[in-house]
């Protein structure tokens, strides 16, 4: 019997669908949940058994933080995300785990549509990449400058010299709670200045007196708000920052980010938007 068209269309949708379910670190039964269906159902859509509803295809996209139009065509075998990360990382990430250098994470959610007017939320118990990395700050800078990103930092309240401890609560949500040393190295950028002389909102800080969540070596989290999601819509773009030793280069640590786990990044989404509403 031959493939109608339709049926096609169906088949490749449902291999995109597991394509990115697996790149964003999530079972079927996750997902599913995140459009209120079963994993039955999903499982039908990935196989090419079911068809999918445009307000399903749409809600899918959002919860996987890629875009509609990726999910309508097959994705590429390699398509660069993880292709030049180092090889011990490669062999040993668990099935269906992201990871990439903060270059390559950067990039992806740009393309997925999820930076373009959008917080980018980073919370530290170390420092920030952008102290240490020229470049970094460059492109972070480029976001800031045409896709109108946000930058939000959060960290903890020791990381302040004790002269500015007294005055946290006063500086709250503003530039001057940024640490000094992320002030600095922002300023090496001239797409940056604007943003920074005189301060605006684009590029703000918060001191937590509270534990930061303690799930992975860095102690780094960053992930995306965009005006129209709540919190627990963000937590398919919760990554954390970790190290590894390369066969590359065995005598030398390697920073990359991981996608979290979705429960952990629940927990974790939820008590830091708690923690900052009573604020």
């Amino acid at each position: 019997m031959a493939v109608s068209q339709s049926q096609q269309m169906e088949a490749s949708i449902g291999v995109s669908i597991r394509k990115n379910r697996l790149r964003a670190g999530m079972t079927q039964v996750q997902l599913a949940r995140a459009i209120s269906r079963s994993g039955k159902f999903l499982s039908e859509v990935e196989n090419g058994k079911a068809r999918i509803t445009a307000r399903d295809l749409e809600r899918l996209a959002t919860a996987m933080g890629v875009s509609r139009d990726r999910l309508t065509q097959i994705p590429a075998e390699d398509d660069g995300l993880i292709g030049h990360t180092p090889r011990r990382i490669r062999d040993t990430q668990p099935s269906g785990m992201t990871i990439m250098t903060l270059t390559q994470l950067l990039n992806h959610l740009d393309r997925s549509g999820w930076i373009r007017n959008a917080k980018l939320w980073m919370i530290s118990r170390e420092p920030f990449p952008e102290e240490r990395d020229v470049a970094l700050v460059e492109q972070i800078a480029a976001l800031v400058a045409t896709k109108d990103v946000s930058l939000r930092y959060i960290y903890e309240v020791e990381r302040l010299p004790e002269s500015a401890r007294e005055h946290v609560l006063a500086n709250q949500g503003t530039l001057d709670a940024v640490p000094d040393e992320v002030q600095m190295a922002l300023r090496w950028s001239n797409a940056m200045k604007p943003h920074l002389d005189p301060a605006s909102e684009r590029v703000i800080g918060y001191a937590a007196d509270w534990c930061l969540p303690d799930i992975c070596g860095a102690g780094t989290l960053m992930w995306v708000e965009t005006d129209d999601v709540s919190w627990s819509d963000v937590m398919p773009l919760l990554f954390a920052r970790a190290r590894t030793r390369t066969f590359e280069n065995p005598n030398e640590t390697v920073t990359f980010w991981y996608h979290l786990p979705r429960d952990t990044g629940s927990r974790v989404l939820l008590d830091i938007a708690q923690q900052l509403k009573s604020r």
